[in-house]
């Protein structure tokens, strides 16, 4: 990878030593996000190489493929904790909750302004450390980095959810269509009109020119879960087929291809059925279902994408609260959560570890605990990518 030579580190030459410019580079790029921020600061010269595209995206991809997982943190709110009738947000390491022994210390979020979310809220998925967040009964859509703290009000869909009779179902994604540098938004609404029918408004966000358009040819697909999880350039859901009946219906995950803008399916595992509660993710880039009934929860692992027999069972965890997957590890270490907390469950030997009590979550919503990875992506210039 080749710089500019025009950065230089400010130092005065008989108390510093002199760095190559190729070693100054390979030191910022290794800095997190909250470093670099300060760092913008010290020269022109620096402001302009670290904001500049090139650098956003090396520094994104060497965080993202950290196995030490240094710059991979959790996101929630507490609900006992509302200051100035806004939600506060807290930060926490996903490598301290993992294999820290001590207590995990969370971290307030520090924003130059009050978002505009009170009591609810709902994230959509995460991507290069922007999430897709909504408020306000999920009318409004937001590109959110907490790293950088900007936030950016998308322009509306065109579907209008609180004008639209008996609401079914209202799917959303969040993805990234690297061909094309483009971070996309899928939402799906399924309605019940009682003059029309059952009817299905598709609807596409591009980052690149900020708007969206109508996508047809949608499989009639009734969704289960509203926040599409994206992996292998799709963003899938738990579905199942409409055909006027609830009764005898064949549970599948729905996809959309970000890239040819097309509708597909994934098999569940064999032994997962309409009786279980079913809750979908992903993880290090793969795709994972757990499948709750009564009191136990299998969690399985796609290994090979698309691929029906490379469904793996990693393991049954049985408790009386629900059980939900966040992040399982290359090791075998599942971050669980249960209810309003978090539990390090390793399938190799079956001890679980506490991550603390401070690392508790907004228990009136259903994606209290989000993954994500500190990046320097602005949600204001993706226009310009």
């Amino acid at each position: 990878m080749e710089f500019s030579s025009t950065l230089s580190l400010p130092h005065d030459s008989k108390s510093l030593p002199f760095l190559p410019q190729e070693i100054i580079f390979e030191i910022l790029l290794r800095l997190p996000v909250k470093t670099l921020l300060k760092m913008k600061c010290v020269s022109k010269s620096w402001l302009s190489h670290i904001s500049s595209p090139q650098f956003i995206t090396t520094h994104l991809k060497l965080s993202a493929n950290n196995q030490e997982l240094s710059h991979h943190r959790l996101l929630f709110s507490n609900s006992d904790e509302i200051k100035n009738d806004a939600l506060t947000f807290y930060t926490c390491s996903l490598y301290s909750i993992m294999y820290q022994e001590s207590p995990v210390i969370r971290i307030e979020l520090d924003f130059p302004g009050e978002l505009p979310f009170d009591y609810e809220y709902r994230i959509f998925g995460s991507c290069n450390g922007l999430f897709c967040i909504s408020n306000d009964d999920y009318e409004d859509l937001f590109l959110w980095n907490p790293s950088i703290r900007e936030l950016k009000k998308l322009p509306c869909s065109g579907i209008d959810v609180g004008e639209l009779d008996f609401l079914e179902f209202r799917g959303v994604g969040f993805g990234y269509n690297e061909c094309q540098t483009d971070y996309r938004i899928v939402e799906i609404v399924g309605v019940d009109h009682s003059k029309h029918g059952n009817l299905c408004y598709v609807s596409v966000y591009s980052s690149r020119i900020n708007s969206w358009k109508s996508i047809q040819g949608y499989p009639g697909f009734i969704f289960f879960t509203d926040s599409g999880k994206f992996v292998n350039g799709r963003l899938h859901w738990i579905a199942f087929l409409d055909c006027g009946s609830y009764t005898n219906v064949h549970f599948l995950i729905s996809s959309f291809n970000l890239l040819d803008e097309t509708f597909g399916n994934v098999a569940l595992p064999d032994t997962v059925d309409e009786s279980h509660d079913l809750a979908l993710g992903t993880s290090r880039g793969y795709l994972y279902v757990s499948s709750r009934y009564g009191t136990k929860t299998d969690v399985w692992l796609m290994k090979e994408y698309g691929l029906a027999r490379s469904w793996t069972k990693l393991v049954s965890y049985t408790s009386s609260k629900v059980v939900k997957p966040i992040f399982i590890s290359q090791d075998d270490k599942i971050l669980l959560q249960l209810a309003t907390s978090l539990v390090c469950f390793n399938s190799r030997d079956n001890t679980i570890r506490l991550p603390g009590n401070q690392i508790r979550c907004y228990s009136d919503i259903d994606c209290t605990f989000s993954l994500y990875i500190e990046s320097l992506v602005s949600p204001n210039s993706l226009e310009d990518v």
